[in-house]
């Protein structure tokens, strides 16, 4: 039997996917995307949806290309790089923080730069320091030097925009997150095994950066005593958004799910970016709820009329752990959007029983919003990537491809941030991104079973739930 060379299925998966993706960029008008300018370009338009065909191919080629490099890269150098990656993580968050992005956007000439002391000036930093962080982030392509000392904005760079959701990401989410897994070393070998041992919410990486005994989520937790955190956490969470909104409000037939409703119920919505999102993709869907903790109300009506959806989409105060307000009052699309990743299956079982209870002898339907992680398996056999992209050939409904040889079944670089934030949510409050097993297990629990799940385009799932009648 002849061994099959991996760079060379890897190299022949990375031509068929590039060739795919500048035929698709052809077919929609658009011109080769560029890191070599200032203005951003129109396939990253927050309200662009990626065609199946194109998003696909996408996917393929940077799988493709992340596995070339790791066989390409030096080991030592890998471990070397990777033992640094949080200048560029810490660097990302404060360039959102000093709003670097405006300082460029507003320059006399954008294509050329700015000098890097009158960046400093503006942001009131010190020059040398800010010119370091800089040419560390134009190397990883956040940021353009066009000259010795002179930066300018690029394609990835126009994400932090003030206000962006990529801006809250970089902000929020980083300050959140890489503070707490910092410390998940500790955690994890802490001295005292029932620290170390423990799946309690109060007992993790993040209490450690902290230093308080709360937890990070829940009614009473470090989030909703501390004030202005709710607030701050909701934003950077709508900012993850990004990474699989669009995908969600375009690959579930959500106007069909809502015939015959009364809404569409977003459980622990936070501030309702979801709801807005599926507001501005369905016109014809009449309304939306959002429901959340009191503390959430005032952002999150800020965020709604922001949209120009007040009406449309309304908040109301709940706990997901108590009786749901809806129950008995009418047919319902209840929604629970990256909340279950934060509890155990005990936890999340309770919080499932309740929407249960709304089910029970009515049409009202259950979906559950997180990622469904696989294992990282990488199998030498499968169909070309030529193959596997042409079962997209005219299709306007998303269908998942199967990987390729050599390319993992997650879709590798892809599918990296289902497991980033398994990891976030180890760190933060000893939870986890489920397996398909393990929400299965959870979804029992409740009573309930699995009617089936929806891959999107994005790093989530849509799983539909429903009451199991043989319970």
């Amino acid at each position: 039997m002849a061994v099959v060379s991996e760079i060379t299925s890897l190299l022949e998966t990375l031509t068929t996917s590039i060739e795919v993706f500048k035929a698709e960029l052809v077919r929609q008008a658009f011109p080769e995307p560029s890191l070599m300018t200032s203005k951003p370009h129109p396939i990253d338009d927050p309200a662009y949806v990626t065609p199946p065909m194109m998003y696909e191919a996408r996917r393929l080629a940077v799988s493709s290309l992340e596995r070339l490099k790791l066989l390409l890269e030096s080991p030592s150098e890998a471990v070397a790089s990777t033992s640094l990656a949080a200048a560029e993580i810490q660097g990302l968050r404060l360039v959102a923080e000093l709003g670097i992005h405006e300082v460029l956007e507003d320059a006399t000439n954008a294509e050329e730069g700015v000098y890097i002391r009158l960046i400093a000036e503006k942001t009131k930093t010190d020059s040398l320091k800010l010119e370091g962080i800089l040419r560390l982030l134009a190397n990883a392509g956040w940021f353009r030097e066009t000259r010795p000392g002179y930066f300018a904005n690029n394609r990835r760079s126009h994400t932090l925009k003030a206000g962006s959701k990529g801006h809250y990401a970089a902000k929020n989410m980083i300050y959140y997150m890489a503070n707490c897994i910092s410390k998940l070393p500790e955690a994890m070998t802490h001295p005292d095994e029932s620290f170390r041992m423990s799946r309690s919410p109060d007992k993790t990486a993040w209490n450690l950066f902290s230093g308080n005994e709360l937890p990070f989520h829940g009614s009473h937790s470090w989030v909703q005593e501390k004030p202005g955190e709710a607030e701050k956490f909701g934003l950077g969470m709508g900012g993850m958004g990004v990474a699989s909104d669009k995908g969600v409000a375009f690959d579930v037939p959500w106007v069909d799910l809502a015939k015959g409703k009364d809404a569409i119920v977003d459980v622990g919505g936070g501030q309702g970016t979801l709801c807005c999102s599926l507001a501005a993709a369905c016109p014809e869907i009449k309304q939306f709820i959002v429901q959340d903790l009191p503390v959430t109300r005032e952002a999150a009506e800020k965020y709604i009329s922001s949209k120009g959806l007040t009406g449309r989409v309304k908040f109301e105060e709940q706990n997901f752990f108590e009786p749901n307000r809806c129950k008995g009052k009418g047919n319902y699309v209840f929604m629970l959007t990256k909340v279950l990743h934060d509890w155990s299956d005990e936890e999340g079982a309770r919080i499932l029983s309740r929407i249960r209870e709304c089910l029970e002898g009515g049409k009202s339907q259950m979906l559950i919003i997180d990622s469904i992680n696989s294992p990282v398996i990488v199998n030498g056999e499968g169909p070309s990537a030529r193959e596997s992209l042409a079962v997209l050939e005219g299709q306007t409904r998303y269908i998942p491809i199967e990987p390729p040889p050599f390319i993992p079944q997650d879709f590798g670089m892809t599918g990296t941030i289902g497991h980033q934030v398994n990891v976030c949510l180890i760190a933060n409050c000893n939870a986890f991104e489920r397996t398909y097993e393990s929400m299965e297990n959870m979804v029992r629990l409740a009573g309930m079973r699995i009617k089936g799940v929806t891959r999107t385009r994005g790093y989530v799932h849509v799983t539909e739930v429903e009451v199991d009648p043989g319970v």
